[in-house]
C-alpha cells in the first residue's frame, strides 16, 4: 500500500499549478475587496441600521490578503 506523500508530481506542472492557484485567489480577493467597497459606497446614510465603519470594512476585507501571502510564501518554498 502506497501513501500519500510517496508520489509527486512533475516540478513543471507543479510549479504551473501553483501559479493558477495564485492567481485564482489574487483574483478572487480583488472582488472581495470591489464588494466591500461597493457596498460602502451604497450604504444610505438615513439608514435605520448604523452604518459599518470604512475603515472597519476595509481592515477585515484586506486582512486575509496577508494570510494567503504566507501560505504561498510556505507553499512556494516547499516546491522542488
Amino acid at each position: 500500500m502506497s501513501s500519500v506523500a510517496s508520489w509527486s508530481l512533475a516540478p513543471g506542472v507543479s510549479t504551473a499549478m501553483f501559479w493558477l492557484f495564485v492567481a485564482a485567489c489574487v483574483i478572487a480577493q480583488l472582488f472581495i475587496v470591489r464588494a466591500v467597497f461597493r457596498a460602502l459606497q451604497a450604504t444610505p446614510a438615513s439608514s435605520a441600521v448604523p452604518a459599518p465603519r470604512r475603515a472597519a470594512e476595509i481592515f477585515w476585507a484586506i486582512i486575509p490578503v496577508f494570510g494567503l501571502i504566507a501560505a504561498f510564501w510556505g507553499a512556494w518554498r516547499a516546491l522542488p
